[in-house]
């Protein structure tokens, strides 16, 4: 059983990896549970359909994977913890990079959707300085 179950619920995740990649907004649908919350890499929070319109002129995905994904499962709901490569544009800007991404899958009449996405990063290998580390300066 829960061999099966990983298989649908990484099945689902890679679904929702090629919607990203073609950027079919109508594609989502099943995919996503009614009340879907998605939370990109800065912090911001939007709905499904804010999620799904993202498509429609602010990102374009050239390439958009799921890499080394580790699924825990409790009961009808599965985490999926994996990493984000992707080559993208968003608002004409390069916002190609590696992320760690969290999805949760809840299981809603007999087939999985997923409620949520977190993403976070760009990671940074180890010994890097994240862009985001500024030098600390004299009072």
């Amino acid at each position: 059983m829960e061999t099966t179950t990983t298989t649908e619920v990484l099945d689902l995740v890679q679904a929702w990896a090629a919607t990203e990649l073609s950027g079919d907004v109508e594609a989502y649908g099943p995919l996503f549970a009614d009340d879907f919350q998605g939370i990109g890499p800065v912090g911001f929070v939007l709905d499904k359909d804010r999620w799904e319109q993202r498509h429609r002129g602010d990102v374009v995905n050239e390439k958009f994977e799921i890499l080394e994904p580790h699924v825990r499962h409790y009961g009808d709901t599965a985490l999926v913890e994996a990493v984000q490569r992707q080559k993208t544009v968003a608002r004409g800007r390069d916002a190609s990079a590696l992320f760690r991404v969290l999805l949760v899958l809840v299981r809603r009449d007999e087939r999985w959707v997923i409620a949520n996405v977190q993403l976070s990063g760009p990671l940074v290998a180890p010994g890097e300085t994240a862009p985001w580390l500024k030098e600390k300066r004299g009072e």
